[in-house]
């Protein structure tokens, strides 16, 4: 089977697709990852169906695909081309990439060359389509990829892409030159044209400034959805062929505003907005005849003031619901019941650390009584299997903070045994380790990220001594991918030269050593507050005197709401 066979066949298994695509804009919208990844996206799908919503555009799918169709399309020297109708990329209008994850970095210019596209914006013609990018990584800090990329979505792009498409048509009919085009967009907040800013470094390799040409503003404000019963987030194409195969999605909660320090997603998106009970009973009506399942996602979905009504009311209605991660604090019986009602075998809650202190660390304290309340009540309702997420190489860890995850978990295989002796049916509990990385427009944005030989010996040491206790399943992210991460996280342009060397196959020391940069620069050195980062242009709603202020609170262990007067008069975030 080739691809174009492999793709019809994916395409006769989808519910809810598009079929028109006779309009006079071409948008391909490209996840640089499978269809299987891609399709687990709501982002993909809630851009897919509001661009296909406009009378003027018809968007189709592009996905990278597995390595053995790759080679395919490689050997054959054909271009990469769409899921739908199979047209090549290059013969697009406009191509958007949607980017969840830095590590899709390096598939942006590979998927460019594949499709005879030059990945360099500034070698490309007037004849070449449009590149566009947006995610959330992308919002925080687009730098890494900027040489690739003409305009960047910066913050929620459900709104942004309308006024993108309205000035692209009248571009279009106009006959200008694309640089009048880039021109106007550069006056649109949410979009961000990085050719119309020069990036200036000093000689230790630091930025001194970033200056935008004469007449762009200094600031791109990121975008966002006031309400977010305005937008559709939810599953809008189903199929069998990704990981949330049986479950229709949708967003009930966006931000959080609870303002755990390691967390982009809270302070990129600070106000938390919550879906109607209304609407999203609304929403779950369209999974009528489809699927019965309903995935609630957000971040603590738990927060969400009428989680309560929403879970009971898809239950009544027929639906079983499951859940993203829960705050201990806020999950109630009601919650556990629908769970429990709807079969639902795994509840997920995020502890992150397990001591006192580190917790004022990260500013997310959960009483571990309250952890081990919430999971006595699940055994109860016979939801047996609890999934627990860390973090280590937090700021200010010691070895008795990692040790304490260890005493967790045998705290918590004291609770499944009378439950197992009772009923005879041993629950499962499944630890998530993950090396914390430093985000932009976070208070640890400043902070160096432990080495991946530093966290390795604490993963070893955790898988050691919970793998032995049994009934309990360590896993975790690797130190040297998250390293990775960080370096393209905290990354500034001349990363993307390091990127397309990456693409075309060179190694990771290679890459880096061929332009005389350090990963370490990025990833693993701490950042004096008065340095200019290669984000400080973007505006995500938050103010850096607050995240200064939120970094010096973590210096001295307090939390957010424990207030330190000669911290508040030095910055005055507050």
């Amino acid at each position: 089977m080739n691809l174009r066979q492999h793709y019809q066949r994916l395409r006769s298994e989808e519910h809810g697709g598009y079929d028109n695509f006779r309009k006079p804009n071409k948008f391909a919208l490209v996840y640089p990852s499978t269809y299987e990844l891609g399709m687990s996206s709501l982002g993909v799908q809630v851009i897919y169906a509001t661009l296909n919503g406009r009378a003027d555009t018809a968007c189709e799918r592009v996905f990278v695909p597995e390595s053995n169709y790759l080679h395919q399309l490689v050997k054959q020297k054909n271009p990469l081309f769409s899921f739908e109708t199979q047209t090549a990329l290059n013969r697009f209008d406009i191509v958007g990439f949607s980017v969840s994850f830095e590590s899709d970095y390096v598939n942006i210019p590979r998927t460019l060359e594949l499709s005879n596209i030059p990945p360099l914006a500034e070698e490309r013609t007037e004849w070449d389509p449009l590149i566009i990018a947006g995610g959330i990584n992308i919002s925080y800090n687009p730098e890494p990829i900027a040489d690739f990329v003409d305009v960047f979505v910066v913050g929620e792009a459900e709104l942004i892409v309308h006024q993108l498409m309205e000035h692209f048509n009248e571009w279009k009919h106009s006959g200008a030159p694309k640089s009048e085009l880039l021109e106007t967009l550069a006056t649109v907040p949410g979009l961000y044209v990085p050719s119309f800013y020069d990036v200036t470094y000093q000689d230790d390799g630091t930025i001194d400034a970033v200056s935008p040409k004469p007449g762009i503003a200094p600031q791109i404000r990121a975008g966002a959805v006031p309400q977010l019963d305005d937008v559709e987030t939810c599953t809008h194409i189903h199929t069998p062929n990704t990981e949330f195969s049986h479950a229709h999605l949708i967003e009930i909660v966006r931000g959080c505003g609870r303002q755990c320090r390691f967390c982009v997603a809270d302070y990129a998106r600070r106000w938390p907005r919550r879906r109607s009970v209304e609407n999203t009973l609304a929403l779950a009506e369209r999974a009528r005849g489809i699927t019965d399942r309903i995935g609630l996602v957000g971040a603590s979905i738990s927060d969400h003031p009428q989680i309560d009504e929403i879970a009971t009311g898809l239950v009544e209605r027929g639906f079983r619901i499951s859940c993203a991660s829960l705050r201990a604090e806020t999950v109630r019986a009601p919650l556990l019941d629908a769970l429990a009602d709807s079969d639902q075998g795994t509840i997920t809650i995020a502890p992150e650390v397990a001591t006192e202190k580190l917790q004022k660390v990260v500013n997310k304290a959960i009483p571990r009584e309250r952890l081990y309340y919430v999971f006595e009540e699940a055994l109860k309702r016979d939801i047996l299997n609890l999934r627990l997420y860390f973090l280590i190489g937090v700021p200010h860890e010691t070895p008795a903070d990692v040790e304490a995850i260890v005493d967790m978990a045998k705290e918590m295989r004291t609770i499944l045994m009378p439950h197992a002796k009772r009923t005879g049916r041993m629950a499962r509990i499944s630890f998530t380790i993950s090396p914390m990385v430093p985000k932009p427009h976070t208070p640890f944005q400043w902070v160096a990220m432990e080495p991946p030989k530093t966290i390795s010996r604490k993963l070893d040491f955790l898988k050691r001594e919970i793998n032995q206790l049994g009934s309990i399943k360590v896993g975790s992210a690797s130190a040297r991918l998250a390293h990775q991460e960080a370096v393209f996280a905290r990354g500034d342009r001349r990363l993307g030269k390091v990127i397309l060397e990456l693409a075309r196959g060179t190694s990771w020391n290679q890459a880096f050593r061929k332009y005389g940069l350090l990963p370490h620069f990025y990833a693993t050195r701490q950042r004096p507050l008065h340095e200019v980062n290669p984000w400080d242009h973007l505006d995500l709603n938050v103010k850096p005197q607050f995240l200064q202020l939120e970094f010096n609170k973590h210096e001295k262990g307090f939390t957010t709401s424990e207030c330190d007067t000669t911290v508040c008069k030095k910055c005055g975030a507050c």
